[in-house]
């Protein structure tokens, strides 16, 4: 026999909040996290080397910046639009999108010095189309190159071991943190009923939380180091 007050129908209506900035920073999280951890690339059977993909990557980079020819920043948007044309919509979406806002912000930055200048309107707008191909040859570079192997390309050449591991531990802790960053906000935002007036508070514990963790994996990795004797090598995965 259940007691009286478990047979009553509860009429509760809990107030509506908003909680879009937890959720879109739960989404953000969730989308960077995934980018990092299966990076699988774009292409598949035989790809070509890492090491000469960077050095084609360096090259087409500079060449774009240094190059005071049209048409020869044509042939290269040419090229380089051509071959994306090659992959499905969903892999081509996030490269143009990446391009797209940083040739938005480098339009912002160029923007008094249009208004001021008119006439040097078309300078401007070559620089801007530079910032778009040089980005995105990044990101085809980056789609279709997992992690360990551009830290496999960069010891190929010859750069420091100490560079090289600390991008390489960087990128391993932004991924545990930010798994951690995603599971506090996960818990604030089931535990939020109703209209929560401290939830920026229980956001600024979040970051506390985060700060401590990380320095305690700082020093759990001081120490592991320290007993395996690290020498500063470090020929990565």
């Amino acid at each position: 026999m259940l007691p009286e007050w478990m047979q009553k129908e509860d009429d509760y209506h809990p107030e509506k909040d908003g909680s879009r900035f937890v959720i879109s920073t739960i989404k953000t999280i969730g989308c960077a996290m995934a980018q990092i951890r299966v990076q699988h690339g774009h292409e598949k059977g035989r790809t070509l080397p890492p090491v000469f993909k960077l050095c084609l990557l360096l090259i087409l980079i500079l060449s774009v910046s240094i190059t005071q020819s049209r048409i020869l920043l044509m042939a290269f948007a040419a090229m380089i639009l051509g071959y994306l044309c090659t992959w499905p919509a969903k892999d081509i979406l996030p490269v143009v999108k990446a391009s797209s806002r940083a040739s938005l912000l480098a339009c912002l930055l160029l923007l008094p010095a249009m208004l001021m200048r008119p006439t040097l309107i078309p300078n401007d707008l070559f620089i801007i189309s530079k910032v778009f191909l040089c980005v995105s040859a990044l990101g085809i570079y980056n789609h279709t190159t997992q992690w360990n192997h551009i830290t496999t390309a960069l010891r190929k050449l010859h750069l420091p071991a100490v560079f090289i591991f600390t991008l390489d531990l960087t990128l391993k802790y932004i991924v545990l943190l930010g798994s951690l960053i995603n599971d506090l906000l996960t818990s604030v935002q089931l535990r939020s009923v109703g209209k929560n007036q401290k939830k920026y508070n229980s956001i600024g514990g979040v970051m506390g939380i985060t700060f401590v963790r990380g320095s305690e994996m700082n020093q759990q990795m001081y120490e592991a180091m320290q007993c395996r004797g690290f020498t500063g090598d470090y020929n990565g995965l």
